[in-house]
């Protein structure tokens, strides 16, 4: 019996900070056509897909809905998986970074880099956007601030 080239595909992992939309589905149709096309060319393939489930934002929207964010994330990573399961995508595996099994894994490749010295206790002073979840420098806030002014006019 011939051995099978392996073939490894995955999606974004959909963040649940909202009720599931058109991308989290284009994606992850997208995805399992190719799946499905290497492994009509015989190749063995496991497709994971997923959900990411921290983030000020849940942390927030959970908070106004008068839940925890576990539970908030329940509902919507839900939707998320029925969303794949109604459109028959082949997924092998469909991963929540709340599993106690990814966690583990984040904490043993955390423990590694801090030992290494990679990861460091500090402070970070910076303009944070809680909405798209980032840190921006002086300079991109004022090319935004200008923009959004000129765009005003």
């Amino acid at each position: 019996m011939c051995k099978k080239d392996k073939y490894y595909i995955t999606t974004a992992i959909a963040y649940t900070s909202r009720k599931p939309h058109i991308g989290n589905s284009y994606e992850i149709v997208l995805t399992d056509a190719i799946a499905r096309y290497k492994r009509m060319l015989g190749y063995d393939v496991f497709f994971q897909t997923g959900t990411d489930e921290h983030g000020q934002k849940i942390e927030m929207y959970a908070q106004a809905e008068g839940c925890t964010p576990k539970e908030y994330v329940d509902k919507v990573a839900g939707e998320i998986r029925a969303i794949c399961d109604v459109l028959n995508t082949s997924y092998d595996y469909f991963i929540r970074t709340t599993d106690a099994n990814h966690e583990r894994a984040v904490q043993k490749i955390f423990k590694k880099l801090y030992e290494q010295g990679d990861i460091y206790k500090g402070s970070y002073e910076g303009l944070y956007c809680t909405p798209c979840e980032s840190f921006w420098t002086e300079r991109v806030s004022l090319l935004t601030e200008n923009a959004l002014t000129a765009a005003a006019k």
